[in-house]
């Protein structure tokens, strides 16, 4: 009896550290994606501006940053919800 009691601590002391880990990989993962968004957007936002004031200045940019964009094509260009894609 007296082992039984004795692994039972142990175990939900164990499971105890498992939650804590995980719940601190989830709020990394949850940071990274976040991140990810965020740069799409930033690409986006370049890209557009480079194309608007022809500055090669800007695609140079993302080139260095090896960020790569490639916009969505669509026929009339009047939709902007399409999602870019971009690579990391």
């Amino acid at each position: 009896m007296f082992l039984l009691l004795i692994a039972h601590i142990f175990l939900a002391r164990q499971v105890g550290i498992d939650q804590g880990m995980l719940s601190q990989a989830q709020q990394i993962l949850n940071q990274g994606q976040t991140a990810q968004g965020n740069l799409k957007q930033l690409a986006v936002r370049i890209y557009a501006d480079s194309q608007k004031t022809q500055d090669s200045g800007l695609k140079e940019l993302l080139d260095r940053q090896q960020i790569k964009y490639t916009p969505a094509p669509d026929a009339s260009n009047a939709s902007s919800s399409t999602a870019p894609s971009t690579t990391h």
